[in-house]
């Protein structure tokens, strides 16, 4: 067997074959592989190796410098992988900017299928929506340990749903695109569902699991929040932002929420986390909330309503805002 192979059953398949190459960090997918041999070819090639639950961290001075190596199933793969890469590689050091973590995420998916990233990100999305799909249909999700991304997420879904108002709904910043598919599926009489995003780059993953699933009603935009002209996507009866305005610097979360008040007919739902240190660089944070600023922002919101609205705040995995006109 060479340096370069690994174990795979039934065959044996270059790391190669399983390898991608993403900024300056090789990554390695090591399913079914013999770990034991694959940590001690890379120590004879020179490799300092951190381990983790889900992770082999190999690093040199020289090229290349960094390899990280996972074993999740690539056929099985979905978005509670964020939730380790964070967990786990954070306290190594290589997470310092949410660039990063975007590459070591996609990294991760693509190394599943190295010469078919659109197939990778296929069970990817496929998967994590199955999982919301069974999480919603459960009383409450799970308690930590197993309450990581797609529980919390699943959990401010579960409250969106029940919150939604008319038929008509507008998904700000919706990234992969997962509540707009979940408010189809579960809520079946909404004439139109449209989320947006600045980066369309999971939209044609979205569309064809909707088109798959029979998901009609469901439109993926790419719409910058900060537009002039953001108002021209329309009205709709209920619009969300979950996890958005704190990715947004003070200045522009006031523009951003001053569009979002333009488009919405009847209910505004806004989610943040809260905290009390410092923003997580990493997740692309540029804010911090506590129960009190997420109510200032709310009577802005009012004020911007001539105070013909109401609102209220709850906790849901952070703090949840919601602004009803009347």
């Amino acid at each position: 067997m060479t340096e370069n192979q690994v174990t795979y059953s039934p065959q044996k398949i270059s790391i190669q074959e399983r390898s991608v190459l993403v900024g300056d960090i090789v990554f390695v997918n090591a399913h079914k592989a013999n770990l034991s041999l694959l940590r001690k070819r890379f120590m004879e090639g020179g490799y300092q190796v951190q381990e983790t639950p889900h992770f082999l961290l190999f690093t040199r001075v020289e090229a290349p410098a960094i390899i990280l190596v996972h074993w999740f199933d690539p056929e099985t793969i979905d978005a509670d992988v964020k939730h380790y890469v964070a967990l786990e590689l954070q306290p190594l050091g290589l997470l310092p900017t949410s660039q990063r973590y975007g590459e070591i995420l996609a990294g991760i998916v693509g190394s599943g299928f190295p010469e078919d990233a659109r197939r990778a990100w296929k069970y990817f999305g496929a998967n994590t929506l199955q999982r919301f799909m069974i999480y919603l249909s459960t009383v409450s999700t799970p308690p930590f340990p197993d309450y990581t991304t797609i529980g919390s997420f699943a959990t401010q879904y579960q409250r969106i749903c029940e919150l939604c108002s008319g038929k008509t709904l507008l998904d700000a910043g919706c990234e992969s695109g997962f509540l707009p598919l979940l408010i189809a599926e579960r809520m079946p009489f909404m004439k139109r569902i449209v989320g947006i995003d600045i980066r369309p780059d999971m939209f044609d993953i979205a569309r064809e699991i909707a088109g798959e699933r029979q998901l009609h009603t469901v439109q993926f935009i790419q719409s910058d929040l900060l537009a002039e002209d953001f108002s021209t996507i329309g009205q709709f009866d209920t619009v969300t932002a979950i996890g958005v305005i704190e990715h947004f610097v003070e200045e522009d979360m006031y523009r951003v929420l001053a569009n979002l008040l333009k488009v919405t007919k009847q209910r505004l739902i806004l989610t943040v986390p809260y905290g009390e240190d410092t923003p997580t660089p990493f997740y692309g944070h540029e804010q911090l909330f506590t129960p009190s600023r997420l109510e200032t922002l709310g009577k802005w919101c009012l004020e911007q309503l001539g105070n013909c609205a109401e609102m209220w705040v709850e906790e849901c995995v952070g703090g949840l805002l919601l602004i009803e006109r009347m």
